[in-house]
């Protein structure tokens, strides 16, 4: 062999998680190029219609509510009309980016290292596993690159708010939720999280919940410019949380199990929707009662656990829940499966439910309704028992040497 093969082959050793990290990042590139001309149902009868309307008005777009969405995204929208590009691929590009965004964050927490550059987190394997789960989920590519829908965005900034709860950031903590709120209402699925960490962490002030409300305010200005209300941004989620009256909608939920559909189907909505939400109320505060006895350690694995079975609570129990809505419990259970090997079956079958509900919608692939949500009431409530068989605030496990690093002992449950 050559100096100058050995030095190749030295180099590649050395640099391979950071090379690996490159060629991930290019395939992700190509992969959504391809889907780039999948026109979805909703692309074909919302999100393309609401470009040519906002498209038409031109300078007045903003002074009137197209679309169901937030003043921010019309914005956006406004935003692609200018762009010399076709109007879906516009939708698609700017969900792709945050299929990047939102998988680098996911990374930063799988690693959680807080004193390193970009440049020196890219060459962790944890960053760079974190980072592919993310950017190759089926879900995250059918979600952005087929479907042009923008779950990604609000779930970035979910993510990032966690991770600035980790570093002590609190103020930017709650201006990112403010801008997950922004950009969908789907975000209020994480708000049980946060107001639980109010209570227990003592961290912070519940003053700054109104950050939530101003950050909301500041990013609909061009709408308030442009002579909209300033009670619109909040109007628009009332008006959202009324517009489906059905106890599901293409969601694995505990409302389609055998024996509990009859509930929804042949009583009132509205009467069933009360159930639905006091059901979910008092599943909430099941959780805090028995995290009072628990405690909370505030680490990131523990954080993401408490993140992930208190949005699946939500999603799982709530009347009215779309597939897409699954999407942040999907990631945290992507992230608590590079962060503990052990939950990497569950992930898959959260993840493989979860496909099933977008190739109904998407592919018009069948699926046995019953059956799956049945089997995601069952993986929710191995999460929950998963959660709180740990050990308690306080409590460390013996631990066994295992070269430069501690782990475990096998036959200590841990969390």
């Amino acid at each position: 062999m050559s100096k100058g093969e050995r030095r190749v082959i030295e180099f590649l050793r050395e640099n391979y998680i950071c090379i690996f990290w490159t060629v991930i990042t290019v395939m992700g590139l190509f992969l959504r190029f391809a889907c780039r001309s999948y026109v979805s149902t909703d692309a074909r009868n919302f999100l393309l219609p609401w470009y040519e309307k906002i498209k038409q008005l031109g300078g007045h777009a903003l002074s009137e509510q197209v679309g169901d969405y937030n003043i921010l995204f019309q914005t956006v929208i406004l935003f692609f009309t200018f762009l010399p590009i076709k109007p879906l691929y516009a939708y698609k590009l700017f969900s792709c980016v945050f299929d990047y965004a939102l998988a680098a964050i996911v990374g930063l927490l799988a690693e959680n290292a807080p004193q390193k550059s970009f440049g020196d987190h890219i060459c962790s394997t944890r960053f760079v596993a974190g980072y592919t789960a993310v950017l190759f989920s089926p879900l995250v590519l059918m979600n952005s690159a087929f479907w042009a829908q923008c779950d990604s965005v609000y779930c970035f900034f979910v993510f990032a708010a966690l991770y600035a709860f980790l570093r002590g950031r609190y103020h930017l903590m709650f201006l990112l939720y403010g801008a997950a709120f922004s950009f969908k209402l789907q975000a209020i699925f994480a708000l049980p999280f946060v107001l639980i960490l109010y209570l227990f962490s003592k961290r912070f002030s519940i003053v700054r919940l109104l950050y939530i409300p101003a950050v909301m305010m500041l990013t609909s200005l061009p709408g308030f410019l442009a002579g909209r209300s300033l009670l619109t941004p909040f109007s628009i989620y009332l008006r959202q949380t009324d517009e489906y009256r059905s106890p599901s909608l293409n969601y694995n939920s505990f409302w389609n199990v055998p024996g509990m559909q009859w509930l929804g189907e042949n009583g009132d909505y509205q009467e069933f929707r009360i159930i639905a939400i006091l059901f979910t109320v008092a599943a909430l505060g099941l959780i805090v009662s028995l995290l009072l006895r628990r405690g909370i350690e505030y680490d990131v694995r523990t954080l993401t656990f408490l993140l992930h079975i208190t949005v699946f609570t939500c999603v799982l129990f709530l009347p009215s829940m779309h597939e897409r809505y699954s999407y942040l419990y999907e990631i945290s259970a992507i992230l608590l499966a590079v962060l503990d090997r052990r939950l990497f079956l569950p992930m898959l079958g959260v993840l493989l439910l979860s496909c099933e509900t977008y190739g109904y919608y998407l592919f018009s692939d069948t699926y046995s309704v019953q059956l799956a949500a049945a089997l995601n009431v069952l993986l929710y409530a191995w999460y929950v028992h998963r959660f709180f068989s740990g050990p308690r605030a306080g409590e460390t496990p013996r631990l066994i040497s295992n070269h430069d690093e501690t782990v475990p002992e096998r036959t200590e449950r841990t969390l």
